[in-house]
């Protein structure tokens, strides 16, 4: 069975025609090296995933047949988690959203804090190195990844009633115990903010203070913003797998 995964938003039936063509046709074609009536897999959240047979190969799509149906959709979703975090360099942030893919995230939220020192995100670039990511850990859904907004409007924004709000904190008594404290968000939505290198400002610790929102620490150590968040994400996971 090949292991090879595409995401395709097209509906997928056992039995249907499809074509592939632009990036996911270079891949299967120039990467991979597929020829006709070889096999690969495609899926989708909705439909599930499913062995496809290439049955015809031309110089600028494909056209294959969904044979076999390999895994329904899942009725156990993903947990409701979300990463916040400020924009870091193209290769750190790349890996970021790859890893944290990998690790169950099903939303990626980019903010703007005072000290956020790049100013933008490429959101269709977050979104392959998303979709890429998805393909290779047997995920069904690509992570949803919200516009870029301020820190301010963020936490305005927030439902605080319906989710729990997580936001690391240097300041934090190093004592504490961390796992401890995340055990008890298990299962339940949850957001993790991350703030930018130098940390969050004063004057939003002043806003997060003013909310039910949860300071913790991982530690003595200052970490880069990719490893805080893929630490926090393994630990929370840790709880409840």
């Amino acid at each position: 069975m090949s292991k090879i995964r595409v995401y395709s938003n097209k509906n997928l039936r056992i039995s249907s025609l499809l074509r592939i063509d632009d990036d996911d046709f270079h891949y299967l074609k120039n990467v991979m090296r597929l020829k006709k009536d070889e096999h690969f897999i495609l899926f989708n959240e909705r439909d599930g995933e499913f062995d496809c047979n290439i049955i015809e190969l031309n110089k600028k799509d494909l056209k294959i047949q969904i044979e076999t149906q390999l895994r329904t959709p899942d009725t156990k979703k993903l947990n409701d988690v979300e990463l916040i975090f400020t924009p870091i360099r193209h290769q750190r942030q790349d890996f970021l959203i790859e890893k944290a893919t990998e690790l169950g995230i099903k939303t990626l939220s980019p903010i703007l804090t005072k000290n956020t020192s790049i100013k933008d995100i490429n959101t269709e670039r977050a979104i392959t190195i998303a979709k890429e990511a998805t393909e290779q850990s047997r995920r069904l859904s690509i992570p949803q990844i919200n516009p870029l907004i301020p820190f301010t409007e963020k936490i305005a924004k927030f439902d605080f009633q319906n989710r729990i709000l997580i936001y690391l904190d240097e300041r934090q008594n190093t004592d504490q115990n961390t796992v401890e404290i995340l055990n008890k968000y298990k299962n339940k939505p949850v957001s993790f903010l991350i703030g930018p290198e130098g940390g969050f400002d004063a004057s939003e610790f002043e806003i997060l203070s003013k909310t039910n929102a949860v300071g913790i620490t991982l530690g003595k150590l200052i970490l880069r913003a990719e490893t805080a968040g893929i630490s926090i994400i393994s630990l929370y996971n840790i709880g409840i797998r």
